[in-house]
């Protein structure tokens, strides 16, 4: 098995996640992504991180990542982006290998923002943690019909989507549901401060759940190795 498999099952197979920053305001990100977690349909188990709250939708909440009993592979974070590194540091504590980063506030902001990227990144990269975005708005998967982007879910399918741009995405995604296409991936790849878009199609191209893979882009991190690997 090849190790950006390995690696990215993690986030596209979890059979446990943990959702950092989750709320029962249904006007924050934190609620976003429990609701559409719990409507997908997803097998696994669903642990919401709030220290301000003893449930979270209906599930036992927890103080921190570090706090929950069971093993973890892919965290949610969606806390402000101050605190981000915090969080992928508890993630480095908990072995958690996968995360999601909706958080905004970095390098899309300006120079300070860039520096808190690159905090979070080196926390990342040290404890072998890969992650999706920051600045996205979520992936889907029907592997684990797990959706953080999608309510209610898209179809299932063999087309893999990968957008920078999260909002044209979701509506390219809306589209295709709509005229009976299905998805077997949809990532929003936001920042792409650790997996860019090559790594992604490194992926899918050994994904049997996938036949199509389709990208939205505008603009390369990785141009040459994406070429190649294309």
């Amino acid at each position: 098995m090849k190790e950006i498999v390995k690696q990215l099952d993690f986030i596209f197979k979890p059979k446990a996640i943990a959702i950092i920053g989750a709320s029962n305001n249904p006007g924050k990100w934190g609620f976003r992504m429990m609701h559409n977690a719990l409507s997908s349909g997803y097998r696994g188990a669903i642990y919401p991180v709030n220290p301000n709250e003893k449930e979270v939708s209906g599930l036992t909440a927890y103080p921190s990542v570090r706090d929950i009993p069971n093993d973890i592979d892919m965290a949610v974070i969606v806390v402000p982006a101050a605190v981000t590194p915090q969080a992928m540091a508890d993630c480095a504590m908990k072995r958690i290998k996968g995360v999601v980063m909706i958080t905004a506030g970095f390098a899309e902001t300006g120079q300070e923002g860039q520096l808190l990227q690159d905090e979070v990144l080196k926390i990342a990269q040290q404890s072998g943690i890969r992650f999706v975005g920051p600045n996205g708005n979520g992936i889907y998967t029907s592997a684990v019909s797990l959706s953080l982007t999608f309510d209610p879910p898209p179809r299932k399918g063999q087309i893999a989507f990968i957008s920078q741009s999260g909002t044209f995405g979701g509506l390219l995604a809306q589209i295709a549901t709509s005229k009976g296409y299905g998805l077997s991936k949809f990532v929003s790849i936001g920042n792409q401060a650790d997996l860019k878009a090559a790594d992604y199609l490194e992926y899918l191209a050994e994904d049997d759940d996938t036949s199509v893979i389709v990208y939205y882009m505008e603009g390369f991190k990785d141009g040459r190795r994406f070429f190649k690997l294309a």
